[in-house]
């Protein structure tokens, strides 16, 4: 029982860091536009919640519990919406920024 304890506990140890880690830079470094900043707690969000995933699994898979079906379909689906997330964050900023600057050249020349 102690040699699966001590190398879980280790990988529980350095997971909780890691996500803490993550949830520095939404902390510290606020936006001021509310669209950008919700884009920027969401990304930091999803890359938390990815490691906490992948390291709940290598915890557990230390303790010989076998999640990785579970696991495995968590991460999947995280993953994908993440990527999603990016692509649609991507694309509503860019709109975003082509409807202002639009705007800006429309009264420059009105």
């Amino acid at each position: 029982m102690m040699s699966t304890l001590v190398p879980s506990l280790i990988m529980f140890s350095i997971t909780v860091f890691v996500v803490t880690l993550f949830f520095v830079p939404p902390t510290i470094f606020k936006r001021s536009n509310k669209l950008v900043n919700f884009y920027w707690m969401g990304f930091w969000l999803f890359l938390a919640s990815i490691t906490s995933i992948a390291g709940a699994q290598n915890t557990l898979m230390l303790l010989d519990y076998n999640a990785d079906a579970f696991a495995n379909a968590a991460l999947y689906s995280v993953t994908t919406c993440f990527v999603f997330f990016v692509c649609f964050a991507w694309f509503r900023l860019s709109s975003a920024a082509l409807w202002h600057g639009i705007k800006k050249i429309r009264t420059r020349f009105s």
